[in-house]
């Protein structure tokens, strides 16, 4: 039976009558109309009721506006069976219910003809993938009810009812408010497709080419940030402007932290890939955040976190209601929330504490003294120098061995470069994760400008301030600068060449990041002679302002050049004598500090504007099987980004050496930071589409039905040319308990506009050089290119959906995506190590540039279109709902399972790993293998890709208790960074160990009426609840935080009050 089924002539219904809202996760099943379940809904005009049970109850609930105006509702909040919960929406006024089907309610006046009783045939409306109620209802011809059609993820058509051939997950407010989340990082970790988060709080790799700040990416499958396509109300959203070098390449991302997870109604992911369907980004899939709307009443919730055992405390406020009013025309919502999170120090976690970890407990035994978990670094507040008479040598305590200059005070000068015992240990000084403030308001309005045109607007503002804490740098070699013989404090007597040196007296770097966004909509959606029409325009835009404290590199050589003892620095005083590895206990004067500090500033901003028309109709005509469904949509967008610096930064003001006038390019004058240019793009794109919903065979022997959606989108871009993808799927319906479906999509991803502008960017990662036997930091020059292609791929999936029982159902899809022409970088380590290996046969890499010591000066690179990558996966779920006397209780799981990642070797490194594999001499440092950032072939379980997340919870609800726990399961992976050969010659990588946590909550729903408990939710709960550590890895705090977390146990309280 067909869901706009026809009614008797006597309930002919208006364009306004019907409404349906149907509301699952993928691949549920209807929920059994008798089942109580706390239904929780405030009092409110009854179409909105009816429409918020239709969403909680699985139900679709039919009734006519003409019966429906000026009727209120009394407010519910009880465990109810749906027939219940109507029974109190309906008391005292002149309405009733009758049930159709299982699944499908006819609300009608009392004492209403017979002929519209409730029909006894059976409906078997899926409900396999989320939908969304908007705009007004479908005119039928007479003798028809008109009905909502609904919005389905996956597809532009709205439909009378889903076929459910699409893999969706779903998360509603109630798991936000039970799970005490309040973030949109938070959020995506419990979706066990979600891969590893490169913008994180807990990065600091990159410093200030970094998006840094209150930022979280978003990576389905873990194939990489920029593949998943991010909607609010099903358009898209404009990206933040910082970006992250993630496989060396920098990537763009929808910072999750900016939607408003308190003014969520739920998160839609469809696990698929749609490209054909809404365009750039969707390879790996989409995620739409839906809004609370049209609600009415209002909320107010407060929560408190702790992290156990540290001084981070978490509080957030927020609020929403709804109105009706100029006759009931224009709706209008708010909401509001505020968010504080304490900043956590590195000293407060014992894997974060040190940077060597060379001895770490637990750490296995043929990794124990391992040099590569010696993170400190060399560049110390023991200068080590140079000059013609001394050659290269370092300041020292005197206790020391190799004492061959004395000087004042316990210290001395020791020939050759630094001692392992002299390196600096950054995590004393660094924060584990930010101090941030956040705020998120939105508005939602709609005006029903007729029975057939609806305008509605949207306005969302988020608002972010972030500081942390990080370590002062020291200089790079391109910025190695001379002390004259007669500055005040060269003990010496001879000009003196500084090769490294970090002022720690300065004081750690403050970095203070600004964030805002803004987006307004507005549009005119509605229906034309059965066609439904939405067209909207949009702009939106993003804005980060970056600050930190540095050292002037000309106005620090200026004071240690000074023959005023009252502005002169002292850089030959060495650091603490008790703790060389930490701190430095000569400090100078401050005002002679305060002479060359200074603030640096990095701003950055993109936008995004919009104008789309879709059209879109389920039955153009009709097949023996059913109606052909068509959806046809034409959209504009501008897309800019920009990346302005301070002069200091971005090559303007570049280092000059005061004492022998000697100039680079590649110094700026802020100690420890190459140059990095200002840049700037845009691009124009015209997309159109057209999707067909086609019914092939229905109500045969082994086919209940058989669907097949076809779909192609064409994009022109401004600046890589255009293409067209298809995309085809289809859903087969054995009978009442079996599903298969299907779906072939090709997809592209045009290059982001950082990796074709990027001119002569400069950066300095920490490399190891077999040649000159330094581990250091190494500047690397990055250039873009007009040339790059855009990325192609194609997506196959194949799933299963079981519904044994009722009530019972399992699914599991499998998924093939395979790209070509990935936009990577060889590493400059790689660079470094084919250097190596040439200079064994006398030749050289000429991206390699050295200086007559053979130490390296910097690094060339370009952006280039990579080999193909290959990558497989299987999702498995299972849901059961269970009603018994001891209450309702749910159970979940949820599995995703990567089974191959295989990124194509380019014969550069191909030939370093094939020597290094054989254990070459030429390609190893200090006896060990080094690792080779973004190396390709096999990288299942390696660079943060495990083969198994996982979670499984049970949800419990009698009257008013609630109670929930979920055990989450992260697989064991390989850290690449860290290896050894084993006895048969084999390479073996450090195994990071497997990764489980347990969360939990209670709740408890006050309804005294006439008290201010009414309506008042409490919550306790546990995040982590065992408190367990984060595997140990060599990474920079010890853990991989692109996919653990440092949080450690997280208690909290949730209070909820409903008006």
């Amino acid at each position: 039976m067909k869901l706009h089924m026809k009614l008797h002539k006597s309930f002919k219904l208006s364009p306004l009558a019907c409404c349906v809202m149907l509301m699952l996760p993928a691949s549920h099943s209807f929920a059994a109309q008798d089942t109580r379940q706390n239904i929780d809904i405030p009092a409110q005009n009854i179409e909105s009721a009816l429409l918020e049970l239709a969403q909680e109850s699985e139900t679709q609930i039919l009734f006519s506006s003409a019966i429906t105006q000026n009727i209120t509702t009394r407010a519910i909040s009880a465990n109810l069976t749906v027939e219940e919960a109507l029974a109190v929406l309906l008391e005292n006024t002149s309405l009733e219910f009758v049930k159709r089907s299982k699944s499908t309610y006819i609300i009608r006046e009392k004492n209403a003809p017979s002929s519209v009783a409730p029909n006894t045939e059976n409906s078997t409306a899926s409900a396999a993938a989320t939908k969304e109620v908007s705009g007004t209802s479908a005119k039928k011809a007479d003798g028809e009810a008109s009905v909502e059609r609904i919005k389905v993820v996956g597809s532009n058509i709205r439909v009378n009812q889903d076929s459910g051939a699409l893999p969706i997950t779903t998360f509603s407010a109630q798991d936000f408010e039970d799970l005490g989340i309040s973030s949109g990082a938070d959020l995506l970790a419990e979706l066990p497709q979600q891969g590893e988060v490169s913008f994180n709080s807990e990065r600091v790799v990159g410093g200030v080419n970094d998006a840094r700040g209150d930022v979280s990416s978003v990576n389905l499958r873990g194939i990489g940030t920029g593949y998943s396509l991010t909607l609010l109300n099903g358009r898209r959203l404009v990206l933040h402007p910082g970006t992250q070098a993630e496989d060396l390449v920098p990537v763009t991302t929808v910072n999750s932290n900016a939607l408003p997870v308190r003014g969520l109604k739920r998160v839609e992911v469809l696990r698929d890939g749609a490209a054909a369907i809404y365009g750039t980004d969707a390879i790996a899939g989409v995620i739409n955040y839906v809004l609370k709307d049209k609600n009415t009443g209002g909320d107010l919730q407060f929560q408190y976190g702790k992290n156990d055992g540290t001084d981070k405390d978490t509080f957030s406020l927020s609020g929403s209601g709804g109105w009706f009013f100029n006759n009931e025309q224009t709706h209008l919502t708010l909401s509001g929330s505020l968010y504080q999170q304490d900043m956590l120090m590195a000293s407060e976690r014992d894997y974060a504490a040190s940077s060597d970890t060379r001895n770490y407990p637990g750490l296995a035994a043929e990794f124990v003294g391992n040099t590569s978990l010696d993170g400190r670094t060399t560049s110390t507040p023991w200068a080590e120098l140079s000059s013609d008479s001394l050659g290269t040598f370092h300041i020292q305590p005197d206790t020391f061995d190799g004492c061959e200059v004395a000087l004042d005070n316990g210290i001395c000068a020791d020939g050759g470069s630094l001692d392992r015992e002299l390196r600096y240990d950054s995590n004393s000084e660094r924060s584990l994760s930010s101090e941030v403030s956040r705020v998120n308001l939105y508005a939602l309005m709609t005006h029903n400008l007729s029975d057939e045109v609806e305008l509605y607007g949207e306005a969302l503002y988020y608002q972010a301030q972030a500081d942390r804490l990080r370590e002062q740098s020291g200089n790079l070699t391109a910025q190695r600068f001379t002390v004259s013989s007669d500055a005040f404090y060269n003990p010496f007597g001879e000009d003196v060449t500084v090769r490294r040196y970090r002022p720690i007296d300065t004081g750690p770097r403050k970095i203070n990041v600004e964030d805002y966004s803004y987006r307004f909509l507005t549009g005119l959606r509605g229906y034309y002679q059965d066609w439904d029409w939405d067209t909207a325009v949009l702009y939106s835009k993003a804005h980060t302002l970056d600050t930190a404290n540095r050292v002037n590199t000309t106005l620090f050589q200026q004071a240690v050049n000074s023959t005023d003892q009252s502005t002169a620095y002292n850089l030959f005083n060495g650091g603490s004598l008790t703790s060389p590895n930490i701190g430095d206990d000569t400090g100078n004067d401050q005002d002679v500090i305060d002479s060359f500090m200074f603030n640096i500033e990095r701003e950055s901003e993109t936008e995004l504007a919009l104008y789309d028309f879709k059209l879109s109709r389920p039955d153009i005509f009709a097949l023996p099987a059913g109606d052909v469904g068509m959806a046809v949509g034409v959209e504009y967008r501008y897309e800019s980004f920009s990346d302005a610096r301070s002069d200091a930064l971005n090559g303007t003001d570049s280092f000059i050496d005061i004492v022998t006038g000697n100039a680079s390019a590649l110094a700026s004058t802020v100690l420890g930071s190459s140059p990095t240019p200002d840049s700037s793009g845009s691009r124009n794109v015209f997309s159109t589409y057209v999707e067909f919903a086609v019914p092939l065979l229905a109500d045969l022997p082994l086919v209940k039905s058989l669907n097949m959606q076809l779909a192609a989108r064409y994009e022109r871009f401004s600046d890589v040319g255009d293409i067209t993808k298809p995309k085809v799927s289809l859903a087969w319906q054995v009978n009442d308990m079996i599903q298969l479906r299907a779906a072939y999509a090709e997809g592209f991803k045009a290059p982001g506009l950082p990796q074709t502008t990027a001119v002569d960017v400069s950066r300095s990662n920490t490399r190891s050089d077999p040649i000159s036997g330094i581990r250091q930091g190494t500047l690397e020059i990055r250039n873009g290119s007009d040339d790059l292609k855009p990325e192609t791929s194609t997506n196959t999936f194949a799933g299963i959906v079981f519904t044994p029982i009722k009530n019972l159902t399992l699914t599991a899809d499998w998924w093939h995506i395979k790209q070509k022409d990935v936009v990577g970088i060889l590493s400059s380590q790689t660079q470094i190590l084919y250097d190596a290996l040439l200079r064994v046969d006398g030749g050289s890499n000429t991206n390699v540039i050295r200086d007559d010591n053979n130490e390296i000066l910097y690094v060339t690179n370009d952006y280039t279109n990579l080999l193909p990558r290959e990558i497989k996966g299987i999702d498995y779920s299972i849901f059961y709902k269970m009603n018994t006397e001891l209450g309702d209780f749910t159970f979940t799981a949820n599995a995703a399972n990567l089974t191959q990642f295989d990124q194509g070797l380019d014969p550069v490194t191909q030939r370093v790993v094939t020597a290094q594999e054989n254990g070459n001499e030429a390609v190893l440092f200090d006896g060990e293998t080094v690792g080779i950032p973004g190396a390709a072939g096999d990288l299942l379980t390696k660079n943060g890709r495990p083969e198994w997340r996982s979670n499984i919870g049970i949800r419990w609800q009698k009257d008013n208790w609630g109670a929930g726990i979920k055990y989450k399961y992260i697989s064991e992976l390989e850290n690449v960074s860290l290896s050894y050969f084993d006895d048969a010659g084999d390479l073996v990588y450090q195994q990071i160990d497997d990764w489980s946590t347990v969360d939990a909550y209670a709740s408890y729903s006050f309804t005294q009426q006439n008290s201010w408990l009414d309506k008042t939710k409490l919550t306790l709960g546990a995040r982590n609840l065992g408190d367990k550590e984060p595997p140990f890895t060599s990474g920079t705090f010890g853990y991989e935080a692109g996919v653990h977390s440092s949080a450690g146990r997280y208690l909290y309280m949730t209070l909820n009050k409903k008006f």
